[in-house]
């Protein structure tokens, strides 16, 4: 999917993205903001009433062209779910050594980030970030679903093995952050999902696709 032109407001999205991501919310001011993407700070509140309003922009754009844009390959109907599970580690992992590379640091999980500092204010802000995440889930719901129908792995409930596999990955990408080291995630990872899922020891996932 193209991504929009790079206008005004589409600077500050890709500033504020950058900034908050790399540091926190918190910490960005609008100033910080407008003076990264040389924007003027009336041409920020043309576009954001807020930095509230900024945030949320950052978030859906984040989902609509990082989440789903991956999501959607990786969970393809006619994958196997192995093959499903394979692609979305890949992907991940992928995705953290890139902005490892990009920002010199360990970014994590963005919606994480800011759900977790923002706990008991910007309720708004927290509210989106669990909507955004309840759309993730719904990938892995729809994927386990058919995996226990077609009896590839033991699971009773896909709605809580989902969030016990959401939960795992946020997890892991949350300790990366905070260790600023990908360690963690690229030893756990795999393994992890092969135990919380019941996938048979043998599923390998290669490392040279990485």
């Amino acid at each position: 999917m193209p991504r929009p032109d790079k206008g005004t407001k589409q600077k500050l999205i890709d500033t504020a993205k950058t900034l908050i991501w790399t540091s926190s919310y918190g910490a960005v001011s609008v100033d910080d903001i407008c003076k990264e993407a040389g924007v003027k700070k009336g041409s920020f509140y043309h576009y954001f009433p807020s930095k509230q309003d900024l945030a949320i922009a950052v978030m859906e754009e984040y989902y609509e062209y990082k989440i789903e844009a991956v999501m959607k390959p990786v969970f393809a109907a006619n994958k196997s779910f192995q093959s499903q599970i394979e692609d979305l580690t890949d992907a991940i992992l992928r995705d953290n050594r890139a902005n490892l590379e990009e920002h010199g640091c360990v970014c994590g999980c963005p919606l994480a980030a800011l759900g977790s500092e923002l706990i008991g204010e910007e309720k708004i802000i927290r509210a989106k970030v669990e909507e955004i995440f309840g759309r993730c889930r719904e990938f892995l719901i729809n994927a386990i679903r058919r995996a226990v129908e077609d009896k590839s792995i033991p699971v009773a409930n896909a709605e809580e093995k989902a969030q016990e596999v959401h939960d795992f990955i946020t997890g892991l990408m949350i300790m990366a952050r905070i260790h600023n080291s990908l360690d963690g995630l690229e030893r756990d990872l795999k393994p992890g999902m092969r135990r919380i899922l019941g996938i048979d020891d043998k599923f390998e996932i290669s490392q040279n696709r990485i």
